[in-house]
């Protein structure tokens, strides 16, 4: 479970990006968070990834603040997450495998289970014949396909998704929102922040709207 209590983040430039925030995600729910430009929503993916942290208040993981992890702890906690962002941030000098695989080389795992988590992830997404091809090759879509395998490749329990359609025509984009709920379907919490409320009313999730505040 994800709990914001009285969370603000007000950034070193002065802008508040969140203010006075108190929310409750159940693990297991697939949430879409929606608002105008500047209205806080990828800050509050941050704040839940620790890319970020609150000016006041308290993120809490299954009743734990994420205030009280070490930075021994952190690794560990980022690794249940999948974040995936609008632009995939693709290595374009190496195969589709091979940019699925890089996490798992940089936690040391072994070259045999690296080869299956890769391979299971990519046909997870639809990519299962397009292991050797180099993102130049990919569409917009299978890009996209691309580095949502990346992020599920470490089996996360919670996926974090910043304007992932954000550069995708309508039928793509909706494609890989059912590939989201697809990961939902097993378990993962799925948090995905969007500004097409039509491709949101359609998938049918709860919806939470953020405001601009201006203080």
């Amino acid at each position: 479970m994800i709990e914001f209590r009285q969370v603000q983040k007000r950034y070193p430039t002065g802008q508040l990006a969140l203010y006075n925030v108190n929310l409750t995600i159940r693990a297991g729910e697939m949430i879409f968070i929606t608002g105008n430009s500047g209205a806080g929503k990828s800050t509050l993916l941050k704040l839940i990834a620790l890319l970020e942290t609150p000016s006041k208040g308290d993120v809490l993981i299954d009743g734990t603040p994420l205030s009280h992890l070490q930075a021994r702890q952190i690794p560990n906690y980022r690794r249940r997450i999948g974040f995936i962002f609008q632009d995939p941030h693709l290595l374009y000098d190496r195969n589709v495998f091979d940019n699925v695989a890089l996490p798992l080389l940089i936690s040391g795992m072994p070259a045999t289970d690296i080869t299956r988590r890769v391979n299971a992830a990519l046909d997870k997404v639809g990519l299962g014949k397009k292991t050797k091809s180099y993102p130049l090759m990919l569409s917009a879509g299978e890009r996209q396909r691309v580095g949502i395998a990346r992020a599920v490749v470490n089996r996360p329990t919670m996926i974090l998704a910043d304007e992932p359609t954000g550069n995708l025509d309508p039928e793509l984009a909706q494609d890989i929102m059912h590939t989201f709920a697809q990961f939902n379907d097993i378990g993962v919490t799925v948090l995905i922040a969007s500004h097409d409320h039509g491709l949101v009313e359609r998938m049918q999730k709860r919806i939470i709207v953020l405001q601009r505040v201006e203080l």
